[in-house]
């Protein structure tokens, strides 16, 4: 669960400012039996966030061992047992993904239910008892992940010769778990200064102030909103005790700043990107001194 956060300072200024082997190659084939050990049996790209720029991608390796009394000469196939192609949660939409074997740089995707299998492939040659470990890598494309979840697809793997005969398969689980994440930032009239984000509400006046100011959240799904003030609602004169009340409003949603407000937004079509108005309304200002009144709103996002 992730929970960033940014603080906006406004001001108010009275002046400008397992492996298995299938039957039937045995028995074709009883001097070439291949057993297939992946480790682990679910390849997982486990706990990514779609906001963080990282690449979604996990190396695994598959180990194959010839456990017949002569030579073996495969090359390894992935092949769906179901169709179409894709990491999907809950029959949702696919996100697509690649495969590639990292030991001759082949890209091995079951894009059309099985991999691309050309004459010139490299074969994997196996002497009786002898075993060899090749390493793959998954790779997701993260334009393509657009929510929260779980997403799967279950492949084969398959020991094949050039005429295409099984000497083992197992079966593997491919997949990503996209954790529930949350960014959010400031757009329109303001300015930084050290760190905070500094908006003018302009002149002394009562009513709504005169300043465009949004806030934008890009969200995997639902997420909630938290609010608060430094002066409670208030805009305070310096150190002073002279104050002027204001109301906010994020989002057409009123906020109580009188103590840690609350904002909860439903899921949306995700990616979500999620832009809301943030309108002052200054209170009364009659009898104030002169001089710059300013508050600090503090407001954090957590996804769902």
């Amino acid at each position: 669960m992730l929970r960033p956060s940014l603080f906006i300072a406004a001001a108010l200024f009275a002046a400008p400012a397992s492996a298995q082997t299938t039957p039937a190659a045995t028995a074709r084939s009883p001097e070439c039996l291949v057993r297939i050990t992946a480790t682990p049996t679910s390849w997982l790209i486990q706990g990514f966030d779609p906001f963080d720029n990282r690449s979604p991608e996990g190396s695994f390796n598959v180990t194959f061992f010839n456990e017949g009394g002569s030579e073996c000469r495969i090359t390894p196939v992935f092949e769906l047992p179901q169709l179409p192609f894709g990491l999907k949660k809950n029959g949702g939409t696919a996100v697509r993904y690649a495969l590639l074997n990292l030991s001759d740089s082949r890209d091995v995707t079951p894009y059309a239910a099985r991999s691309l299998r050309k004459f010139s492939d490299p074969e994997l040659v196996l002497a009786p008892n002898q075993s060899k470990m090749l390493t793959y890598k998954l790779v997701v494309d993260p334009s393509q992940v657009r929510e929260a979840g779980m997403f799967t697809q279950d492949v084969t793997i398959d020991a094949q010769d050039r005429s295409f005969v099984s000497f083992g398969s197992t079966d593997l689980v491919l997949g990503i778990q996209v954790l529930p994440s949350a960014r959010m930032g400031l757009s329109g009239a303001y300015s930084m200064n050290k760190g905070q984000a500094v908006v003018d509400l302009g002149e002394l006046r009562t009513g709504i102030a005169p300043v465009v100011l949004g806030l934008y959240v890009n969200s995997t799904g639902s997420y909630d909103l938290q609010v608060s003030s430094s002066n409670l609602g208030k805009l305070r004169l310096g150190s002073t005790e002279w104050t002027v009340p204001y109301a906010i409003s994020i989002g057409g949603d009123a906020i109580n700043l009188s103590g840690v407000s609350s904002l909860s937004k439903p899921a949306g079509a995700a990616p979500l990107l999620d832009p809301l108005d943030i309108q002052f309304v200054i209170g009364d200002v009659s009898d104030r001194r002169a001089g710059t009144y300013s508050d600090v709103i503090s407001i954090s996002v957590t996804a769902r």
